[in-house]
């Protein structure tokens, strides 16, 4: 049920303002500083219950719950119009619940709310989008809801919601040379654009950000990297052996005394510790062992490889084990292979090796989903990182990647593009 209260306070704070305000004008001129105070903090009074009250049903939009959001919006809220000082709380709400309507596909109800919508505001031009992307959605109204998109679009075209519906419905139709003009528009006004829209993203951004970080020694990602870290390692593998030993109830005698405990005292001691795995023993020593040593950190050099990747160039200098590759943050960049070439020498890096900050695997994919901090790192061949410090030369991370926006993904070919055809 709707909380009452706020409401119910901001109507009365509104009515104490007012006749503050009357008060006040009759106090004289002299005294416009309290005034403008007064009305601050009226106006922070009125305003402050409904942005609470909306960032809570924002929230419960955001997970599919859109009934007490719609109540509120055609009964408390019916009467708050665009000149209203709390329309824009009223806007966020119509615009999160059509687009949940349009996620769950129910376009019947998504046009009966954009025309309310846009009875509100006949100029809204994210309430005309979704006006005729419901039509287009429906069997019955698909000609009148392509044709409504095309018109508005050749009316509104850098509106984000408009381009995203009518190029995806040119695409439904297979109406490509419509499309690629759409496409075409996007693309250069995202490379010109320095406010960005919602959905309409700076190309310029794909650009910024970068930073290739390299390590003297190995990062462990896989479980297979933490078994060869114990394997590699004659005291680590021994111990192994002995905890094995004694989880499978084998005698202990040919294991000495060390530090002053029993072989069953130092089994018991890692198997507490939780090493009841060789891949666990090896996940717990790589957590105890020194920091990682960062060789060199610095911005990269862009290329488009013959294959139309993205290639990441830094000078190599030294030997390096491990690698970091730190993305542009606020962006949705989607890799579907990676791969490491240094002169000749190319390594192929399977993306499960790969470990993942703030990223999403998505099947076989990797995307830096929006974050804010999105990066990746992996371990790399011996003989491809120390092959190319010989040389003194250079080293090349290979991306087949691609940039997600509303006008489909975007391959690094479009990020280089100008703006002739």
């Amino acid at each position: 049920m709707l909380c009452k209260k706020p409401i119910i306070i901001g109507n009365l704070l509104s009515l104490a303002g007012a006749l503050l305000f009357l008060t006040l004008f009759f106090i004289g001129p002299d005294q416009s500083a309290l005034i403008n105070s007064f009305g601050s903090k009226w106006v922070r009074a009125y305003f402050s219950p409904h942005q609470s009250q909306t960032e809570g049903l924002l929230e419960e939009v955001r997970k599919g719950q859109i009934d007490r959001a719609k109540k509120l919006v055609q009964t408390k809220w019916q009467s708050i119009a665009k000149k209203d000082r709390v329309y824009p709380l009223k806007r966020k709400l119509l615009l999160a619940i059509a687009k949940e309507l349009h996620r769950q596909g129910q376009y019947d109800e998504l046009y009966r709310w954009a025309t309310q919508w846009q009875k509100l505001d006949r100029r809204d031009i994210d309430a005309i989008a979704f006006l005729y992307e419901a039509l287009y959605r429906l069997p019955d109204q698909k000609i009148e809801g392509l044709e409504g998109l095309k018109r508005e679009w050749w009316r509104f075209p850098y509106n984000s919601m408009l381009t995203r519906f009518y190029y995806a419905a040119l695409m439904e139709q297979g109406l490509k040379d419509d499309a690629k003009v759409v496409y075409k528009l996007a693309i250069d006004k995202m490379r010109l654009m320095s406010d960005p829209e919602e959905g309409l993203i700076d190309l310029t951004q794909a650009f910024k950000g970068w930073k290739l970080t390299l390590y003297s020694t190995p990062i462990l990602t896989s479980d297979s990297d933490y078994e060869s870290y114990v394997n590699s390692r004659e005291g680590l593998a021994r111990t192994w052996e002995l905890i094995n030993d004694f989880l499978k109830g084998r005698s202990l005698t040919k294991y000495p005394t060390q530090h002053g405990l029993t072989p069953t005292q130092q089994a018991k001691y890692w198997v507490r510790q939780g090493a009841l795995s060789k891949i666990t023993f090896g996940k717990l020593l790589a957590g105890m062992r020194k920091p990682v040593k960062v060789v060199k950190t610095q911005r990269p050099r862009f290329i488009l490889t013959n294959e139309h990747w993205l290639g990441l160039v830094i000078d190599l200098d030294s030997k390096f084990t491990a690698l970091r590759v730190d993305l542009p943050p606020g962006l949705n960049i989607q890799i579907d292979a990676i791969r490491l070439r240094i002169g000749s020498i190319v390594q192929r890096i399977p993306l499960d090796k790969i470990e993942v900050k703030n990223m999403d695997r998505i099947g076989a994919v990797l995307s830096t989903a929006h974050s804010a901090d999105p990066y990746l790192s992996f371990s790399v061949q011996d003989s491809l990182s120390s092959g190319g410090a010989k040389n003194n030369t250079n080293i090349v991370v290979e991306l087949d990647a691609q940039l997600a926006t509303l006008v489909g993904n975007i391959p690094p070919a479009d990020w280089f593009m100008s703006n002739k055809d």
